[in-house]
C-alpha cells in the first residue's frame, strides 16, 4: 500500500496543478490542502481496527479496505458537493474531499493489490499491484515515489509561485 505521504501528495499536487493551470476561477489554497488530507481518509479503518483490537482479537484484513475503500464514500461527498449549489465554499470543500478520497482508491488499486469498490454489494475486486513488477521492495518503491513526487512538486512551486522569496 502506498505510504501515507503518497496519499497526501498525489491529490494535493493534482489539485494544485488543476488550480494553477485549468481552473478558470482560482480557489484558495486551503482547498488544495483539503484534497491532500482527504487522501488519507479511507485508511481511517486502520485506526478503527486498532481500537477494536483493544476489546477483541480481529485481523486487519477483516477491517481494512472494506467499507472505507468503496466508491460509495467519494460519491457521497460528490453528491454533497453537487447539492451545495449556492454555497461555493461548501461545494469546494466536499468536492475536494471527494477528489482526495477517490485518489486514494485509485492509488491502492494501482500499486498495492486490489480494492472492492462495490462492497458490501459485491466482492468483485479491481487492481493492478504494480509494486510487484518493479523488482523493488514495496516500501522502497513507495519511498522513492514519495521522493520524486515531493521533489517535483517543490521544483514546480519554486518556479511557479516563487517560493524562493520566502526563504
Amino acid at each position: 500500500m502506498p505510504n501515507p505521504a503518497t496519499h497526501i501528495l498525489v491529490p494535493l499536487i493534482l489539485a494544485d496543478l488543476y488550480r494553477d493551470y485549468i481552473a478558470k476561477k482560482k480557489f484558495p489554497l486551503f482547498y488544495v490542502l483539503v484534497a491532500g488530507i482527504a487522501g488519507l481518509l479511507p485508511d481511517i479503518d486502520i485506526a478503527i481496527w486498532r481500537i477494536i483490537g483493544f476489546f477483541r482479537e480481529v485481523s486487519v484484513s477483516s477491517v481494512h479496505r472494506q467499507f472505507t475503500h468503496t466508491i460509495f464514500i467519494p460519491l457521497l461527498f460528490l453528491m454533497a458537493a453537487l447539492l451545495m449549489r449556492k454555497n461555493r465554499k461548501a461545494k469546494l470543500l466536499f468536492g475536494m474531499a471527494s477528489f482526495g478520497i477517490f485518489t486514494h482508491l485509485v492509488l491502492d488499486a494501482i500499486f498495492s493489490g486490489s480494492i472492492m469498490p462495490f462492497y458490501p454489494f459485491s466482492e468483485l475486486s479491481f487492481g493492478l499491484n504494480l509494486a510487484l513488477f518493479t523488482g523493488m521492495q514495496p516500501q522502497m518503491l513507495f519511498a522513492v515515489f514519495d521522493g520524486i513526487l515531493l521533489g517535483g512538486w517543490l521544483i514546480h512551486e519554486y518556479v511557479k509561485h516563487m517560493i524562493k522569496d520566502f526563504i
